[in-house]
């Protein structure tokens, strides 16, 4: 043991740091394999060649055979690689030559049908002028003018130059022919007095041009006899024989021009109504010929698409007439038509072949027609895609050859390398031993029993041991829990197994003072010359273990401040996003994903923030923000400024839920920072606002806008009006102001209800915006009045314009339900400058204007006037002074006289009122109105009744007694208390019930029938008598007139005023009359303003009588004379 110890210290580890050849491995490492670098056994240098030389010589010549073999596989594929490429290369030409040939074969097929179609076309253009003459004996030239210019002939069929008609005249009839021509101004005012047939003679007949459309450049054609000249006179013969459109054979134009051949089609004109089954009915009925004139190039030009004639040559010639037969004299082939681009090989002088061109003949009317097309002989194998292959294959095969070449040059000069390397394996071992002996870590060798071998200075230092006291120890000393069983023959196999279970890496050493330490042992076996060997490796872990606890600790505190952030992050009821520098989303807690839709693991690390954005929104605020910060900002790169832009605070955004909805959140961004100050991070947190943002939206909607129709309510009216009327002020641009309200619309609402009444206003409102500018401002002020806004106007026949349209939308009934209804507005008009610069004028004036259409009769338009105002501050006034007019005793009845009709007595009086204001009377036509207006009717028709029956009851106590009239209003008879007002007034004044007289007007009654039907029963239940007012006027049913509690009609002077000399009135009254005694009701009429007139009444039975003829209205005292001057025993003028 002590000579091997000495072999290993004087051999200074260089045995064990020699290699060992791969193909004779003998290490095995340890579970910790750190000691490899120590694993093969070689001879100490200078004693012979070493193994591993003659396995690298053997190696390095079959590399040098492999290499000569790579070589000569080039070759071959050098060879083989070019045979492919030119086989490729002939393949591809032959493709694109089939494929050309496949593409001249489709152009020349499409364009022989192009211009099959085309003749058809133009052909049906004479034909249509056929049936122009088919439908009638005469066509005169207007007609055909405005035919054919209604045809759009050169705009549409390109290449026809004129449409001619030439009748068939005689030789009888030419000169009255030719003297009806030069008259004929239908066209031309100066007539055609040039006009003639030519040439010139006589002949048997002659079908000379009369119509040539168009006349410009056509001249010469107009006159020209058809029948005169050889070729085009077969061609109209065989177009008359056989009734089908023929083509004459090319010839030179009259109209000249660069290109001047063309061919004409002759159409037969036949007399209408002859048979033409037969050709000599088709010859007898002949009487004219319509004639198309082509300019062959410019009508083939128009279809040849000029794509073609850049890669193809078109020609098409005349083969002569389709009927020719072998044997005939052949025709003269004429062109018609050259694409000008010769590209076919007969320029060049080559053969051409059958491959490169393609000819058909077609059949036009009569003359065959032949179509070529050509392209030049292609050099396909030099085109850009046979190239490419061979190209491409020649490219291929040199990379694969290259690619061989220099693998061999690359094993060539491995095997050099290798050798160099052996050179420097020596130079390596010294260098290795002085790594092991400056290393950290201690290194060790044992034998199979454990024994401590050889020791760098580094095991030493960490077991504080001398060289003396490690070499020859037992490794148990050193690390107890390596000790063997003391048994010699179990030790060896004792290593073998542990060695085999693996040994734990940290374990306990003992120092030479018994002090234990922690180590990070490995072990490894090995083979040195047949004798096996231990290698240790031992590094020393107390400073590791004295760090490892240090942070430990830290970490466990880092743990718990962890761990309380993840339960506030976790359970903040907010979305927390921890995003990169580059917006890719980091972190999420659960807020996040209840408030986005999206699971943390389709996110988180996956997505960036912009995923949640409106990309609109953003673009937005990159915007702003780029002109904010003069500086361009793209995308999410506007969050970083957000988290470092301390003027920003947190502001709302828009987000996209997972599902598509969007919300609207509040955000704010701050960024997270490392100890340098420097931005690693952002923080993003958002508040969904949502709710909150449509309630605040929705209440500041309501403010500004009507709740029922959407539209804009007084308030947003009175803001958009200041500003309209600040810049109508200031740019001079005048304006106006619309006030409409619905006519009757309470009706609707008390009839049909609330809810029906709310759908005829949005319909209102729906209908009224849409028949406004997008400018134009439509509100709804409340109840069913409505304004229209229009900012400019340029004159005020554009306001007419604007009301037009409103009182349009209203000329078709509303729908609503069941129910449909007719809705009429009044509409008042006020002008910004003209009738006021402020709001609230222009709104008054508007106002006023309204209320005057709708008093005006309803359903119209009134612009304000200026005595509008007036009259409204006169209406304004009375309306006043009318609430104290009865505190002020200004108000008192007149009285106007009732006779019997046929004896003239006085049975009667109706109670009228007037009102002495100021010492003068006003007309009841000014205050009754606004008295009904204001509801003052109730408080002064209480008063009437309380007067009229004080005065009637004077008149019965003085021996006088006669009936009373009173009228009650609508609104009268509507009041709940009107029942409740009769009875106080005749309790009051004890005048008997049967001497008053209730008048309600008829119209009242027709449109509140139940209600009115229920309140004239309790009335007639007092006692006092019911008279229906202007009868006649209200289209009662007879049927419930008969049904009401009425006992007298009175016949609305409107009837009187024509009679006698009306028939209709005169049959109409008598008619009232009759019916109401059918009715057996009494009948007055009032209005007698003539003896006429009474003398009719009394002649048709009628009751009783009022007029003017007979009695004006007169105060109390008037009255009264009168009661005492009569008894009247006859009817006459008072």
């Amino acid at each position: 043991m002590a000579d091997r110890n000495r072999h290993l210290r004087s051999a200074d580890y260089s045995s064990l740091l020699s290699v060992k050849p791969p193909a004779v491995p003998s290490i095995r490492p340890g579970r910790y394999g750190i000691g490899a670098p120590m694993r093969a056994p070689v001879r100490v240098a200078g004693s012979r060649q070493r193994p591993i030389e003659v396995w690298m010589e053997k190696a390095l010549e079959r590399v040098a055979d492999w290499s000569a073999g790579l070589k000569l596989a080039a070759a071959v594929t050098a060879v083989c690689g070019v045979a492919l490429a030119v086989a490729g290369w002939q393949g591809a030409a032959r493709q694109l030559g089939h494929e050309a040939d496949a593409e001249l074969e489709q152009t020349s097929i499409t364009l022989a049908g192009q211009l099959g179609e085309q003749i058809s076309r133009h052909v049906d253009v004479l034909i249509s002028f056929q049936g122009l003459f088919r439908a009638s004996d005469d066509i005169t030239r207007s007609e055909f003018h405005e035919h054919f210019e209604t045809l759009r002939v050169a705009e549409k069929f390109p290449g026809m130059l004129a449409v001619q008609y030439g009748p068939v005249v005689s030789d009888a009839n030419k000169d009255a022919f030719v003297a009806a021509v030069r008259a004929d101004r239908s066209l031309r005012p100066q007539g055609y007095p040039d006009y003639a047939i030519r040439p010139a003679g006589r002949r048997a007949a002659y079908a000379p041009v009369l119509y040539n459309e168009p006349m410009t450049g056509n001249e010469a054609a107009f006159g020209y006899d058809f029948l005169e000249g050889g070729v085009r006179l077969a061609v109209l013969e065989r177009a008359r024989d056989t009734g089908q459109p023929s083509t004459s054979a090319p010839f030179a134009l009259l109209q000249g021009g660069q290109h001047p051949t063309g061919f004409v089609v002759r159409v037969p004109v036949y007399r209408r109504g002859a048979p033409t089954a037969t050709e000599a009915q088709r010859r007898a009925a002949f009487v004219g010929l319509l004639s198309g004139v082509y300019r062959a190039s410019d009508l083939i030009a128009h279809l040849v698409d000029p794509a073609v004639t850049a890669s193809y040559h078109v020609t098409v010639h005349d083969l002569g007439p389709s009927d020719w037969h072998l044997g005939d004299p052949r025709p003269a082939t004429v062109q018609l038509f050259d694409s000008g681009v010769d590209t076919g090989p007969d320029a060049a002088g080559q053969d051409r072949r059958g491959s490169e061109a393609r000819q058909h003949v077609l059949d036009i009317g009569g003359r065959m027609w032949s179509l070529h097309v050509s392209h030049p002989p292609v050099a396909w194998s030099w085109q850009p895609y046979p190239l490419s292959v061979l190209g491409g294959g020649l490219a291929a095969t040199l990379c694969l050859v290259g690619a061989m070449l220099g693998l061999s040059r690359l094993q060539a000069a491995a095997a050099r390398l290798a050798r160099g390397l052996s050179r420097s394996a020596i130079e390596s071992e010294t260098r290795l031993k002085a790594v092991i002996d400056h290393t950290v870590d201690g290194i060790l060798t044992l034998d199979e029993h454990g024994t401590v071998l050889t020791a760098n200075p580094a095991i030493h230092r960490i077991f504080s041991r001398t060289h003396e006291q490690l070499v020859g120890a037992s490794i148990g000393e050193l690390v107890p829990r390596l000790a063997l069983s003391k048994s010699g023959a179990d030790q060896s196999r004792a290593m073998t197994l542990r060695l085999l279970d693996g040994l734990t890496c940290e374990m306990e050493g003992r120092t030479a003072k018994g002090q234990l330490i922690p180590l990070d042992v490995s072990v490894s076996e090995m083979e040195l010359e047949s004798e096996r060997l231990y290698v240790g490796i031992v590094r020393d872990l107390r400073e590791r273990k004295a760090s490892e606890a240090a942070i430990e600790a830290t970490r466990r505190q880092l743990n718990e401040v962890d761990e309380m952030q993840r339960v506030t992050v976790q359970c903040a009821p907010y979305a927390i996003f921890v995003l990169s520098r580059q917006g890719l989303v980091l972190s999420m807690n659960p807020a996040a994903e209840a408030l986005l839709g999206w699971r943390i693991e389709e996110i988180v690390g996956r997505q960036t923030l912009e995923i949640f954005h409106d990309p609109e929104e953003l673009r937005q605020r990159a915007r702003h923000l780029s002109a904010r910060i003069g500086q361009e900002v793209k995308g999410l790169e506007i969050l970083s400024h957000y988290a470092t832009d301390n003027g920003v605070s947190a502001s709302d955004w828009t987000l996209v839920h997972r599902d598509g909805d969007k919300l609207i959140a509040e955000m704010n961004f701050n960024p997270l920072r490392n100890d340098n100050g420097e931005i690693v991070r952002y923080l993003a947190m958002a508040h969904d606002v949502t709710a909150r943002r449509h309630a605040e939206h929705k209440l500041q909607h309501l403010a500004l806008h009507d709740a029922l129709t959407g539209l804009p309510n007084r308030n947003m009216l009175q803001e958009h009006l200041k500003a309209v009327l600040a810049r109508s002020v200031r740019d001079s641009h005048p304006a106006a102001l619309m006030f409409l309200d619905l006519d009757r619309f309470k009706k609707i609402n008390d009839s049909l209800g609330h809810h029906v009444g709310d759908s005829v206003l949005i319909e209102v409102a729906q209908r009224l915006r849409s028949a406004v500018r997008n400018s134009d401002i439509v509100a709804r002020l409340g109840g069913d009045e409505f304004v229209v806004l229009c900012p400019v106007i340029t004159s005020p026949q554009d306001v007419h314009t604007v009301t037009e349209k409103l009182m349009a939308q209203f000329r078709e009934p509303i729908v609503i339900g069941a129910h449909e209804l007719r809705v009429t507005p009044s509409i008042g008009v006020a002008m910004c400058p003209e009738h006021g610069t402020d709001a609230s004028t222009l709104m008054r004036h508007a106002d006023q204007a309204m209320y005057h259409a709708k008093n005006a009769g309803r359903n119209a338009v009134q612009v304000f006037d200026p005595e509008l105002d007036r009259a409204s501050a006169d209406a304004l006034q009375i309306e006043n002074e009318l609430y104290h007019a009865t505190e002020r005793n200004e108000l008192v009845l007149h009285f106007q006289p009732q006779f019997e009709c046929a004896t003239g007595k006085l049975v009667g009086a109706e109670a009228l009122l007037r009102w002495r204001r100021n010492g003068t009377m006003v007309s009841p036509a000014d205050f009754i109105p606004i008295a009904e207006e204001t509801g003052l009717i109730v408080e002064m028709g209480a008063w009437v009744l309380r007067e009229a029956c004080q005065v009637a009851r004077r008149w019965h106590d003085a021996g006088r007694g006669i009936r009373i009239a009173v009228n009650l209003s609508a609104i009268q008879l509507d009041h709940a208390d009107v029942v409740d007002h009769v009875a106080e007034a005749l309790n009051r004044s004890g005048l008997p019930p049967s001497d008053l007289e209730l008048e309600i007007t008829e119209s009242v009654i027709v449109r509140e029938s139940l209600r009115a039907a229920q309140t004239l029963e309790r009335l007639r239940a007092l006692g006092p008598h019911i008279a229906i007012d202007d009868f006649g006027v209200g289209y009662s049913s007879f049927s419930y007139l008969r049904e009401l509690p009425v006992d007298r009609f009175k016949i609305d002077r409107s009837f009187l005023s024509a009679l006698p000399h009306s028939a209709g009135d005169c049959r109409l009254v008598a008619a009232l009359i009759a019916m109401a005694h059918r009715l057996e009701v009494g009948v007055v009429a009032e209005g007698v303003e003539t003896k006429e007139q009474l003398t009719f009444l009394q002649d048709h039975g009628c009751d009783e009588v009022q007029g003017f003829y007979l009695g004006k209205p007169m105060p109390e005292e008037a009255f009264n004379a009168l009661l005492q001057a009569q008894p009247m025993t006859s009817c006459s003028k008072v």
